[in-house]
């Protein structure tokens, strides 16, 4: 059995993931002796069952085959997820440090304190230890501010080189808005 993910073309041209997958099957023609697929059934991307009615179409073989797919989706997906809040994290403090410096009462601050030691531990267990500072008070321009620590779009790396390139792509299109009257030749001018 293969499962296929539908895929469409988005709005900026390129192909994107649906939200349905397609189960597929081979299956022998005698006539034509060659094997083709067959659509089993479809069915949404992010189900974690199948729906009764395919249930029953499925082989064992095909049933272990799904539970493996669905398995190795949700890995990635968590994998994903993971990337990105480690991507984001320093951000997300900065933010909430800028809300403490502007006046706002957090709901449960002993949370946020135990938040703060259990992502020390894991720093330090995943093998990055805190940085040794220098002796004596750090300066004012050794110590990051809550800005220092919120990301602009266009300091990231990542996301300028993103947005670069869109605008190159932008760029190049051609021009599809229409000239106004006045200035097309001959329609509609009062001109010489």
């Amino acid at each position: 059995m293969q499962i296929r993910v539908q895929t469409y073309k988005g709005k900026d041209g390129r192909i994107r993931q649906g939200k349905t997958v397609s189960l597929l099957r081979y299956a022998y023609d005698p006539e034509k002796r060659r094997s083709k697929q067959v659509v089993i059934g479809t069915l949404d991307r992010w189900a974690t069952e199948l729906p009764p009615e395919l249930d029953s179409l499925l082989t064992d073989a095909e049933h272990h085959e799904f539970k493996e797919w669905i398995a190795e989706r949700d890995q990635q997906r968590q994998e994903l997820a993971q990337r990105h809040h480690l991507l984001h994290a320093a951000e997300h403090m900065g933010w909430a440090a800028k809300a403490l410096l502007a006046g706002a009462d957090p709901v449960r601050p002993e949370r946020i304190w135990e938040a703060l030691d259990v992502l020390a531990k894991a720093l330090e267990k995943a093998g990055y230890p805190r940085p040794s500072r220098g002796r004596g008070r750090p300066s004012k321009d050794e110590t990051p501010t809550p800005d220092d620590l919120v990301v602009s779009l266009y300091d990231d790396p990542m996301l300028a080189a993103e947005i670069e390139d869109a605008q190159e792509r932008v760029a190049a299109l051609p021009n599809f808005i229409p000239l106004p009257p006045a200035a097309r030749k001959g329609k509609g001018s009062d001109g010489p």
